[in-house]
Parts: C-alpha cells; structure tokens; sequence
C-alpha cells in the first residue's frame, strides 16, 4: 500500500505533478523554454523535503522550495520562481490524491476483486448439485448450490462494471477557484479550458467549478462502489459460512494446518471469518469519508486533509480482506454427500410446486390442503409419498408428483449458471 498512500507516495506524486505544470507553461509560453526534467524522487529527496517541511511548516510550500533547489542545483536558476507559478496548495493536493487513488485502482484493487469473482466462478462451476433453498432460515423450495453463487457472482461482477467506468476529476484553478492570479498575468486566456487540457493529459476529468478544494464527490463515487463491492463480499461470506455450517462444503486443509487449539476435530472458516470483519472495518471508513468529504465550510477548511491521510487504511483492510475471501474460496470444496442428505430429510419443500401444478389442474384448495397436512413438518420420502397418497388423485396425477425428485426441478437453476457464466 505505501506505492500509493504514504508520506512518501503523496511527495513523489506532489513533486511530479509540480514539474508537469511547470512543463505545462513552458510549452504553452507563458514562462521559458525549460527542457526536460526528471521526476525522480528518492528517499534522500525525502529526507531533504522533511528538513524544509520542518522549518516552514507547510508541506506543500516545501515541495515548492525542494524543486527551487533542484533547479539551481541543475543549473535552471531562472526557472526557479515559476515553480507553484498561480496555484494553490490544494491544486497539487487533490491531483496528487486522485492520480495516486486511480493508479492504485487500475494497477491492484480491480486486478485484486477480478481474481475474487475468478475463484468464486470456479467453486460455482464446480457446485452444480441440487439443494435445499432457506428462506427466512427455513427449508423453502429446490435450488443449485451453484445457483446461490452465481447471485454474488452476478452482483460482483455488476458493480465491477460500474466502478470501472467511475472517472475521477481534477482541477488546477487557484486560491478559491477562480482563476484570478492567471487571469490578472494573461487576462486574454481561457485558463478554465487552458488548465483543463492538464487535467485531461494526466488521465483525469477537469471539474467544471470547485472552491479551493476539489469537490469529493468523484472520490465518493467511487468509495461508494467499494463499499457497495464490500457488502456484497461480506453478504457472500456469511452465506458459505452457513453453507459450511449446514454441509453443503468442506474445507481443504493443509497436513500441517490447526483448525483449532483444542478440538482436533475441527476446521475453522478463518478466511471468510477475517475477510467479513475486514470488510466491514474498511466500510466503516468509507461510510466515514462519504459523510464528511461532502461537505467543506466555505472555500475551505482543513479537516479533509487530515481525513484523506486515513485513505490507506481503508484500502488497507480492504486489501487484505480481499486476498483472505480469495484464499478462503479456494480451500472450499462442494460436498454432495452433504447436500443429499439434507435433501433427503426436507422433502417438504416439494410442496410449493406440487400446489401450483394441483391448482392448475383445478385441483380446489390445493394450498389449504397440503398446508394443513404438513405445515411446520419436515418429511422424508416414504413420508412425501404417502401425502401424494392421500391427495386422491387421479393416477396421471399421482403418478407424475410421485415421480418427482429434486433433480427434476434444477433445469432453470443450471440456466443461471450458464447465463452468469457467459
């Protein structure tokens, strides 16, 4: 995480961004030729930046002065003065922020959630086994195992293609956003479109209108997606944990592993365990940030800035929890004889299609009656078939629901997964 949110990313990227505007009006001559220059940044630079961070007491003026001295250490005396020439620390700020965020973004977190929905499509490829769905904790209805992963498959996948599309913005306009120090030097220029062109080069959007600071909400949008990301990877979590609960998975273990300090017997979900709590501790910032970063006292006050320092935090757990829910998913495997069983014990849940299909043969009542014989029982299958039994129907009728099996139901289930699949 240091690539990207530490002290020492937020100087290397504060310096880069301070030699491309320096370029920037070089090149669109508004100061002279400066020729290229490198945008190197060491931990010796660091160290010389905190000597003068320390006796100005301005983080950001002393990356302006740091760069004075490059300068006149390079020769380039006579640039030195247009170093931080008509902005404001916070121009440098929030590209700084935003390039390191979006770089960030793009080189590890969507790469991390990619290979999350891979392993997660894996495990549902290999669970295409019938059974038992629980609504409100109950045996309710026939489904795939396979088919309960392709839902978080589907929604991961969904909002993957959402945050993808996010852009995140920037700005270059000065003290209050107004373009006032460039306007009064070269009155004839459109600096809004001017500055913009900067934006865009770097890769982000130019927002339209902004205070001292950029508006947040680029950011938002994004933690949001994150945090929307998250819920859903929580939602999954605690669904295998069930699942383990119930049987329907096992557990691959290492030889060496201990599944607990002193039950031999046991495996404990540690991986979905710790990515759940890790999850919801990164979304409790994000939730955090949504609230606070949308909102700034007039032009601006400096809350944000302590604020955003966190950010690493946040991706930091977020990380984390990522690679523990892609370990936990790999050592998953779909246990059949599991499913089976439980199947055999709630043949129960044969009672909502057999009611449909009763009723549509006008059959009166069809719900009323088995609701009465079985309500609140479980079955098994010499059970289920003396209920077919004591229906009295025709044998068509009877014949058809007593050749009923969970295998006969999965078709649409099996659909799903391909559909998710493709």
């Amino acid at each position: 995480m240091s690539g990207y949110f530490s002290e020492f990313a937020l100087n290397r990227r504060r310096v880069e961004v301070e030699i491309k505007w320096l370029m920037f009006l070089s090149r669109h001559g508004f100061i002279p030729k400066v020729k290229d220059m490198p945008d190197t940044f060491g931990l010796s630079d660091m160290e010389s930046l905190h000597t003068l961070e320390r006796r100005v007491n301005h983080d950001v003026k002393a990356v302006e002065y740091f760069l004075k001295q490059k300068l006149r250490q390079q020769g380039m005396g006579d640039l030195a003065e247009f170093v931080h020439w008509g902005l404001t620390s916070e121009d440098i700020n929030n590209l700084a922020v935003s390039l390191n965020l979006r770089d960030y973004l793009t080189d590890q977190l969507i790469p991390l959630i990619n290979q999350a929905i891979k392993a997660l499509r894996k495990l549902m490829l290999a669970s295409k086994y019938p059974m038992v769905g629980r609504t409100h904790g109950q045996p309710a209805e026939v489904t795939v195992l396979g088919k309960e992963l392709a839902v978080f498959l589907a929604r991961c996948k969904d909002e993957l293609k959402r945050m993808s599309k996010l852009r995140i913005q920037g700005k270059l306009n000065g003290a209050v956003g107004s373009f006032v120090d460039q306007h009064f030097c070269f009155p004839d220029e459109n600096w809004s479109i001017l500055s913009g062109k900067l934006v865009k080069e770097l890769g982000l959007d130019p927002a339209p209108a902004t205070t001292q600071i950029l508006p947040y909400d680029s950011l938002l949008a994004v933690f949001s997606s994150v945090l929307r990301l998250q819920n859903i990877a929580v939602d999954l979590c605690q669904n295998l944990w069930w699942y383990l609960s119930l049987g329907y998975f096992v557990q691959k273990t290492g030889d060496t592993e201990v599944g607990s300090s002193v039950m031999p017997q046991k495996v404990n979900p540690i991986y979905l365990e710790g990515a759940e709590g890790g999850f919801e501790l990164s979304n409790a910032l994000f939730e955090f940030y949504i609230r606070k970063l949308s909102r700034s006292r007039l032009q601006r006050d400096l809350s944000d800035s302590t604020v955003r320092r966190s950010f690493g935090i946040a991706f930091g757990y977020s990380h984390l929890s990522w690679q523990s829910l892609i370990e936990g998913l790999s050592r998953l495997k779909s246990n059949p004889s599991g499913l089976k069983r439980d199947l055999e014990n709630h043949w129960e849940i044969m009672a909502g299609p057999i009611q449909n299909y009763l009723r549509l043969k006008g059959f009166a009542q069809a719900y009323e009656i088995l609701a009465k014989k079985i309500k609140g029982k479980s079955l098994r299958h010499p059970q289920f078939l003396k209920l077919i039994d004591q229906l009295k129907l025709g044998t068509a009728e009877s014949d058809k629901l007593k050749n009923l099996t969970p295998e006969n139901l999965i078709g649409p289930s099996l659909s799903i997964i391909k559909n998710v699949t493709s």
